[in-house]
């Protein structure tokens, strides 16, 4: 089993896809597409599905609150992304900071789902 897809039922689809395309950098994969679910891919192959909640048919379109999924980047250089999402325009939680498990900082996307970019110790 690999996991590599996760799915974040979003409130403004287009906002969001504009979110992560512009200040992520994720690319649009067409042939997973359509107006009410975006499939976005990372450089990794790693790929978030942005579900329009009001168009959903599952449980979570009923939700009021983003959860407390927290969708985590690997990145070589942990300062460096912290530096280009903050000129992109991502709302910064924390600043780069040394954890047990290696460099890691906080941010949110648009809608308030948590986003970490974070690189394991050596």
């Amino acid at each position: 089993m690999n996991l590599n897809y996760i799915i974040v039922y979003a409130n403004d689809i287009n906002k969001m896809t504009k979110f992560y395309i512009e200040a992520l950098g994720m690319s649009i994969v067409e042939a997973h597409s359509s107006p009410t679910f975006v499939t976005l891919s990372s450089d990794s192959g790693a790929m978030i599905g942005l579900q329009d909640k009001s168009a959903s048919q599952l449980p979570p379109r009923d939700e009021t609150q983003p959860g407390t999924v927290e969708l985590s980047f690997a990145a070589d250089d942990v300062d460096a992304t912290w530096k280009q999402w903050q000129q992109n325009g991502v709302e910064m939680i924390t600043e780069p900071l040394d954890l047990p498990f290696g460099r890691y900082f906080m941010a949110k996307d648009v809608e308030g789902h948590y986003l970490s970019v974070y690189r394991f110790r050596s």
